[in-house]
C-alpha cells in the first residue's frame, strides 16, 4: 500500500500544482499556545501533548476508516500524507529563482531566494549559489524524503508524526527553553535515520565517490546536526566547489548547479521508489 499511496501523492502534487494554501497548520500552533499555558508543559511533556493529540486524532481516523474499508483507508493515507508533504513546493521556489536570475533581474532573485532561505543571512551573489543549494538539499530531506520514510515506516501516522515535529521545531526557532529543547531532541531522533538514507540517495543520484569523500570529511558534526550529511552528500554528489572570493563569479556556472541540484534530487526520489518497489515485490514492505 505505502508504495500506491506514495506514487499517487506524488502524481497528485504534481497535477494539482501548488498546495501551499490547503496545507494550513494554524490550528497546530493555537493547540501549542494552549498547551504552553499550562504550568507542566515547558518540557517532554508539553511536547508530548502538543504532537500527540494530532497523531492519536490520526491513528484513530485510520482505524476507523479501516474498519470501514480498505479502499477508504488508502485514501485517507494519501490524503495525510499530501497534506504533510511540503508545506511549501521546493521546486517552484528554485524554478522563481533561476527565471529571476536568467532575466538579469538579481533583487527579485535576491527576493525569491530570501523565502526560501528564511532567516539564513545572504548578502551577495556569491554566497547565494552555496546558500541556496545548502537549504535545497536539507529541505529536500524535510519536505519529501522524510515524510515518505516515516509514511512507510508507521503509515499516516509517521508522516504527520514528521510534518508535526519539523514545524513547531522550526517555529521554536532560537528559543531556550525545556519545551524548545525537548522539541530540537524529537526532531533529531526523527530526522536521523531519513537523512542518511537522502544522503546516501544523492550519492547513488551523482558522483558516488565524491559524495562518500565528502560524508566522511562532515564525520564528527554528524551526531550534531543531519543538514551537514545532506549538505556534504549533495556538494560531493554535484561535485560543486563553492567559490572563493579571489575568483570570477560566473552566474552561468552558479545557475547550472541549482538546476543540476534539483535534477539530484529528483533522481534520488526515483531512487528511494525504486527500492521501495524492490522492497514491496519481495515482501519486505507492505
Amino acid at each position: 500500500m505505502a508504495l500506491l499511496a506514495i506514487l499517487l501523492g506524488i502524481f497528485l502534487e504534481r497535477f494539482l500544482g501548488s498546495l501551499e494554501e490547503m496545507r494550513r497548520f494554524t490550528w497546530l500552533e493555537l493547540l501549542a499556545q494552549q498547551v504552553r499555558r499550562q504550568p507542566w508543559a515547558d518540557g517532554p511533556a508539553g511536547v508530548a501533548a502538543v504532537v500527540l493529540t494530532p497523531v492519536l486524532a490520526v491513528l484513530l481516523l485510520g482505524a476507523l476508516f479501516h474498519a470501514i474499508g480498505w479502499p477508504l483507508f488508502f485514501l485517507f493515507a494519501v490524503l495525510v500524507l499530501l497534506y504533510c508533504f511540503g508545506p511549501r513546493d521546493l521546486e517552484a521556489e528554485v524554478e522563481a529563482f533561476l527565471d529571476a536570475r536568467e532575466r538579469g533581474d538579481e533583487e527579485s532573485a535576491m527576493l525569491y531566494a530570501g523565502d526560501l532561505l528564511g532567516t539564513t543571512a545572504v548578502d551577495n551573489s556569491r554566497k547565494l549559489t552555496r546558500a541556496m543549494l545548502e537549504t535545497m538539499l536539507a529541505e529536500a530531506n524535510e519536505r519529501f524524503f522524510a515524510v515518505m520514510f516515516w509514511f512507510i515506516v508507521l503509515g499516516p501516522v509517521g508522516a504527520m508524526l514528521y510534518r508535526v515535529s519539523a514545524l513547531l521545531q522550526r517555529g521554536a526557532g532560537e528559543e531556550q527553553s525545556g519545551y524548545a529543547a525537548a522539541l530540537r531532541r524529537l526532531h533529531h531522533i526523527l530526522a536521523w535515520l531519513p537523512a542518511r538514507l537522502t544522503a546516501l540517495g544523492y550519492a547513488l543520484s551523482g558522483s558516488f565517490v565524491d559524495a562518500m569523500h565528502y560524508w566522511r570529511e562532515e564525520a564528527p558534526k554528524w551526531l550534531e546536526d543531519s543538514r551537514f550529511i545532506l549538505v556534504a552528500s549533495g556538494f560531493g554528489a554535484l561535485r560543486y566547489r563553492p567559490a572563493e572570493d579571489d575568483e570570477s563569479l560566473d552566474l552561468k556556472e552558479e545557475d547550472s548547479y541549482v538546476r543540476e541540484a534539483l535534477a539530484l534530487i529528483r533522481r534520488a526520489a526515483l531512487v528511494w521508489l525504486v527500492l521501495l518497489a524492490v522492497f514491496t515485490l519481495a515482501g519486505w514492505a507492505s
